[in-house]
């Protein structure tokens, strides 16, 4: 299997700032096996494919650098949550700056019937711009936050918006399956022990 990219990985966190988290793959212990923002292109194509980019945003070094603080960011502080543990104070910061850059370069304009904070699409920060409120939206909302959790198989977030609130991996056509192996093949050998 090819391993993943901006524009292959799958978007399985179930909001945008859980997708910029999930953009690293392998465990949570363990070392990165993938980091699919490797270039200032991928923070692009990333960024377009969960609507926080048009197809007029530029790449720029700039941006990649603000979306991996901001990544390891909200990386801290949902693991945190998770973990019922204290926000890290450093990250909290990073995140408050990421928010205030965001605003400062916004301007509130009309969509529809309502207002919404709009920037340049020609500006190469206006994807983190966005990930960043929709960060601070995720770790403001007590309903999402209640159904965040990590998944079983791998080191990815998400949200469980599932009936019953039950799941427990990212995707079951991935880590979901694996686990479904796993326990078939220990239960197989759990049975010949037994013979």
């Amino acid at each position: 299997m090819p391993p993943p990219t901006a524009g292959t990985m799958r978007l399985d966190g179930g909001h945008p700032a859980l997708d910029l988290v999930n953009t690293v793959y392998g465990q949570v212990v363990g070392p990165v096996e993938a980091d699919v923002l490797a270039t200032p292109a991928d923070l692009v194509t990333f960024a377009r494919r969960t609507g926080m980019a048009g197809p007029g945003t530029p790449a720029s070094a700039a941006a990649l650098a603000a979306g991996l603080a901001l990544r390891g960011a909200l990386d801290a502080l949902l693991r945190a949550h998770i973990a019922g543990a204290p926000a890290r104070p450093a990250a909290l910061a990073a995140l408050a700056e990421a928010a205030r850059a965001a605003l400062g370069a916004a301007v509130l304009a009309g969509r529809g019937d309502a207002l919404a904070w709009n920037w340049p699409e020609g500006d190469a920060l206006t994807p983190v711009h966005r990930l960043a409120l929709a960060g601070v939206g995720l770790l403001t909302d007590d309903a999402e936050l209640a159904r965040l959790h990590q998944c079983d198989g791998c080191c990815w977030l998400f949200v469980d918006h599932s009936r019953g609130a039950g799941r427990r991996w990212c995707s079951m056509a991935d880590c979901g399956t694996e686990a479904k192996k796993r326990r078939y093949v220990e239960r197989r050998r759990e049975r010949r022990r037994a013979s």
